[in-house]
């Protein structure tokens, strides 16, 4: 890229993919005022399959905060309930009602929707301006990287020019591999190896809600090595049956419908909910059913140069939690601030050092969090398939009979939710009264500074969480014992 271009080049982000971050994205920088385009290698932007998706409160911040709350809303579901049950004989081991706490605690609660549903509103309720910055059928290929931009070229020979690559294209990121192999010195189609693991698949589908089953309830039936799942709204219902392999692989496995079959073969018996086992769930699908690789892991570095990664790009959370859709909102959240900060009455691109300084402090400020983040979803996902004794004790004897929920509500997830970041020029304009105030509010602008609205930070408490997870290493020891005397 020549140097005389440098000095007069705006700013331009080039988003690679489509997807649920890349949409979001689409409405955060549609409110920029910087310039962006979003490449999609499929044809469409439809998912193949539908499954569930869950939102959380810093979500709904953000959505609010770019005019496409109204049109989520009709589409979304409430979760009421969670039964935690056996996959084995169906007896229910514990009954509680965590969203309802996380609403009181943080104003918005807990919702789950229909993914495809989710990405049509999404693009929908995207302004005609930015619905045209949007191409499909863009597959990168090749990126080049210079002092002064960045070219990413597709497969059908068409080239992009900008300052920065963001890499919202997921697991499998394609924008992953080609900075990793620039950033080792390799040719850009190098093959690089895959730094998640996979310990479990899933297979899952949707149906019409199943007579008898209450809706707005999460059913979590829990065994060794499997466990099963429905979540029940007013319309449908949606159910997964997750699955560990025999050994842990970081190859990028393919299953077919034979596969699909040797699972209802083996597993077909458990109970998914009350009354309910697989084989009865799956004559009542309706439409394609998938079978999934479940990723997990956390990339160390998360940019070079001009590219920067978001979302599953730089981590993999096993779905149980919920989590991993709204992480990856909050990365595009901090990234988008301080880009418009960096940016911001400049009429030419920032240079690469300063980028580099940015993406460095983006990914610091993430990693406060993630951490914790991708230990919840670990555990979350072998509390209810069980890998070790450990898992099964967990299960078994402390779950039932502690508050575990209520305090990783209160103590573990509470504050990550309460500290996560927000648009900063954007006002919110519906956000609910709540308990736990949040850190991070919209900054007032003026033309010579910027002001933040500010609460209180809420209290954590290092020696409750000390407290608790002494609490339960004991609880675990002690069933541990009694079960090694049966």
């Amino acid at each position: 890229m020549e140097e005389d271009n440098f000095q007069t080049r705006p700013f331009r982000a080039i988003i690679v993919g489509g997807g649920l971050l890349g949409l979001t994205a689409a409405h955060i920088f549609a409110k920029t005022g910087m310039d962006y385009v979003v490449l999609e290698q499929h044809d469409d932007l439809m998912p193949e399959i539908g499954s569930v998706l869950t939102l959380m409160p810093p979500t709904f911040r953000l959505l609010d905060q770019v005019d496409a709350l109204d049109a989520v809303s009709p589409i979304m579901t409430c979760v009421e309930k969670g039964v935690f049950m056996s996959a084995s004989d169906a007896s229910i081991w514990k009954e509680e009602r965590l969203s309802q706490l996380i609403e009181t605690n943080h104003g918005h609660g807990i919702r789950v929707m229909h993914r495809p549903h989710y990405v049509e509103a999404l693009y929908k309720s995207l302004p005609e301006s930015a619905k045209a910055r949007i191409h499909v059928r863009k597959r990168v290929v090749r990126i080049d990287v210079a002092d002064d931009g960045v070219a990413v070229h597709c497969a059908d020979g068409t080239v992009e020019h900008g300052s920065i690559v963001i890499g919202a294209d997921g697991v499998h990121s394609r924008t992953r591999q080609v900075m990793q192999s620039l950033a080792a010195g390799s040719p850009a189609d190098t093959e690089q190896p895959s730094p998640y693991v996979t310990t479990y698949r899933q297979l899952f589908g949707n149906l019409a809600p199943l007579p008898g089953l209450a809706p707005n309830t999460n059913y979590e039936c829990a065994a060794d090595g499997v466990s099963t799942q429905i979540l029940t709204g007013t319309q449908q219902a949606w159910f997964a049956v997750y699955e560990k392999l025999e050994a842990p692989t970081s190859e990028r496995l393919r299953w077919t419908e034979d596969d699909k079959k040797a699972v209802l073969e083996k597993r077909g018996h458990l109970y998914m909910a009350p009354g309910y086992t697989l084989n009865e769930v799956y004559q009542r699908c309706r439409g394609a059913t998938g079978l999934i690789n479940l990723e997990e892991g956390l990339l160390d570095t998360w940019s070079w140069k001009r590219i920067v990664l978001v979302g599953d790009a730089v981590r993999k959370l096993e779905p149980h939690a919920g989590l991993g859709y709204n992480t990856g909102v909050s990365d595009l959240v901090d990234l988008v601030n301080r880009l418009r900060r960096l940016t911001q009455g400049k009429t030419i691109s920032p240079v690469t050092q300063d980028l580099e300084a940015l993406f460095r402090a983006y990914q610091t400020q993430r990693m406060e969090d993630t951490p914790a983040i991708v230990e919840m979803s670990e555990r979350r996902a072998r509390m209810c398939a069980w890998l070790t004794t450990k898992d099964w004790i967990m299960a078994r004897f402390l779950v039932p009979w502690l508050p575990l929920g209520t305090y990783s509500v209160n103590h573990v997830l509470g504050p990550i939710i309460s500290r996560s970041p927000v648009l900063e020029w954007l006002d919110e304009k519906r956000l609910p009264a709540r308990a736990i105030p949040y850190v991070h509010h919209p900054r007032q602008e003026t033309k010579e500074k910027l002001f933040y609205k500010t609460s209180p930070a809420p209290p954590v408490s290092k020696l409750s969480l000390f407290t608790g997870t002494l609490v339960i290493a004991t609880l675990a020891t002690v069933g541990f014992r009694l079960y090694r005397r049966l």
